[in-house]
């Protein structure tokens, strides 16, 4: 069991979490007076001393790390064989948790929390650190939206004791780089691999790979492609999707050369990655188990070439060589490299192939609200890629932005606006009812985007619809303490409507008394509002007495003392006396339910008790 004190300064107030490796507990810091977070190791972490050693270099490397998008690591210590790393305390939710919750997140959002992620390991990069366990569940989110790395230094220490391919794999295999699931050193780019899957599912709801078995997944990582974003969400822009790919290619060189050019590329979506596809030399090569040596004698002495053949070999690579040199090394063909024509114009596209002496081949053309008129949306092979002189390109070209223009829907009736919507392309957005003292009820008042307006299609148009005339305002009347059919026959001189009847029980009214009413009394209200009661079922209001004692005032000689009584039973006179000025009224008052006594002087009211 912890200790509630850890190292004579850190009060355990309540555990908030637990993870494979620790429990988690909110602290107050004594010294400081602040709370933090403290991850306390289990057990059988802190009995493995290497581990531990290997744990506390990596948490004080950790420690020098200062940065808003990290979770800061204040201290780290031990007491009594129990090891605990103090952390800023974070007032939020884990991004695992809003996902799901919410996902697939907005495209906005998302990029603005990949951006703030490779804010924080970017710092931890250029400090020599690797996280090398990027996942939903350490990125946190502040109730302000301020996103925060935690776990760095932790991650890295566990991960040297329980990420191997050889054995059992333990912790995120969904978020793994495919050199991380092999065992192999790791990089920065391990980092951004897993930015990429964990951006990959906030976009689309669901890990890049999953399967039943941990394994599993790790072999897909190493071996499959993911399924396309855009295929999972359409709204994915191909740009943003081109950015995944590009984080998640399988040979760490191929991805992102820094998490700050990551960034710039998710603030800058330029259209450089549209229709960037995955590389194809990711797939590392399967080694197979040795042949025996028996075998493979036998299978050589069944494979010896006669010294005919040998000749026969020798004199075709020496022609072939020839051949090689004659021709300049051209055999094959010259290799270029194809340049990135992605988001040009179709002439300096098609120049910047002509430079080159490649072929641009318009394979189709397709509206876009990313590009432009005549830009190039996409192309096949992709940039950076080294193909044969004279090999055909084949791009996709932007027909620009489909604008359809905006119908006239002013003066028709909502239903008959509808179907005109509908059948022009557009959706309807909001409808927003007010009155209107020329505008027929259930008719266009306005919209918007106004007509005539050129759109993009599918756009939605908002309407401002009549409710008709502007009705009369009164003044709600006060119906507590009243009957229900009472209540009711004064709605209805009101011009109000009766709404829902709730019934509750009550010690304070009679049955059918009403008790609650959802709009306040004397608040204005317009004609026809609905008026929701509650009413009494019992068993009402038990006779109370008190006593009531009342000075009468100096300023003339005589006063008239007339005392009104309003309680469950409704509203009586219960004294009507003449008095001198100075003396003193004692009455004893016997009510039911809520009452009040109303004091009343020469025909003036004066004042109101409350018993």
């Amino acid at each position: 069991m912890e200790p509630k004190i850890l190292g004579n300064r850190y009060e355990l107030l309540e555990k908030i979490g637990e993870g494979g490796m620790s429990y988690v507990y909110k602290a107050r810091c004594q010294i400081l007076d602040r709370i933090v977070a403290i991850k306390i190791l289990k057990e059988e972490y802190s009995n493995d001393h290497a581990f531990v050693n290997r744990f506390r270099t990596e948490a004080m490397a950790a420690a020098r790390l200062s940065h808003p998008n990290i979770v800061n690591i204040h201290d780290v210590g031990e007491q009594d064989d129990v090891y605990y790393i103090v952390m800023e305390y974070v007032e939020g939710r884990t991004l695992k948790e809003l996902i799901a919750e919410e996902a697939p997140l907005p495209v906005g959002r998302a990029i603005d929390i990949a951006v703030m992620i490779c804010d924080g390991i970017q710092h931890a990069h250029e400090r020599g650190i690797i996280h090398r366990d990027i996942k939903p569940h350490n990125i946190l989110i502040t109730t302000s939206g301020m996103v925060k790395v935690a776990d760095f230094g932790i991650a890295q220490a566990i991960s040297k004791k329980t990420i191997t391919f050889g054995g059992n794999i333990v912790g995120s295999v969904h978020y793994i780089s495919p050199e991380q699931a092999k065992g192999e050193p790791l990089t920065i780019a391990t980092d951004i691999y897993s930015l990429g899957c964990v951006l990959y599912e906030m976009l689309t709801g669901k890990p890049p790979f999953d399967a039943e078995s941990p394994v599993t997944v790790a072999l897909k990582h190493i071996h499959d492609e993911i399924t396309p974003p855009r295929q999972i969400n359409a709204s994915i822009p191909m740009a943003l999707e081109g950015i995944i790919y590009r984080a998640m290619e399988k040979v760490p060189e191929k991805r992102f050369n820094s998490a700050q050019k990551m960034r710039n590329d998710l603030l800058n979506m330029d259209g450089a990655y549209a229709g960037y596809k995955p590389g194809h030399g990711g797939r590392d090569t399967i080694v197979m188990p040795p042949i025996s040596t028996e075998v493979r004698d036998e299978t050589v002495k069944k494979r010896k070439l006669s010294t005919t053949g040998i000749v026969v070999i020798i004199a075709l690579l020496g022609l072939f060589s020839g051949m090689l040199v004659m021709m300049g090394g051209n055999f094959f063909g010259q290799e270029v490299v194809v340049p990135d024509i992605v988001g040009k114009d179709i002439n300096e596209a098609n120049s910047e192939l002509k430079k080159v002496n490649l072929v641009m081949d318009v394979k189709e053309q397709k509206f876009s609200d990313e590009f432009e008129k005549n830009q190039i949306m996409f192309q096949e092979p992709g940039s950076g890629q080294k193909v044969k002189e004279g090999r055909h390109i084949e791009v996709i070209l932007s027909s620009g932005s489909e604008k359809v223009k905006v119908p006239n829907l002013v003066g028709k009736e909502l239903s008959e606006a509808e179907i005109t919507i509908n059948n022009e392309g557009f959706e309807i957005g909001t409808i927003d009812p007010i009155y209107d003292d020329k505008i027929k009820e259930g008719y266009i008042i306005s919209q918007e985007p106004r007509a005539g307006t050129r759109v993009v299609k599918n756009s939605k148009i908002d309407l401002m619809v009549s409710k008709g005339v502007t009705p009369d305002r009164i003044s709600m009347p006060n119906l507590i303490g009243l009957s229900l059919e009472d209540a009711r026959k004064q709605i209805q001189d009101s011009k109000l409507v009766l709404g829902e009847v709730t019934k509750k029980d009550s010690n304070d009214y009679y049955p059918n008394q009403v008790i609650e009413q959802d709009t306040k009394a004397e608040v204005m209200v317009e004609e026809g509002t609905t008026i929701n009661l509650v009413v009494s079922k019992g068993p009402g209001p038990v006779p109370q007495t008190q006593i009531f004692e009342f000075d009468v005032p100096r300023e003339n000689d005589y006063y008239k003392v007339v005392i009104i009584q309003h309680d469950a039973q409704g509203d009586r006179k219960i004294y009507d006396q003449l008095h001198t000025a100075g003396d003193t009224v004692n009455l004893m008052v016997n009510y039911f339910g809520n009452a009040s006594l109303e004091v009343q002087l020469n025909g003036k009211p004066y004042t109101v008790k409350k018993l």
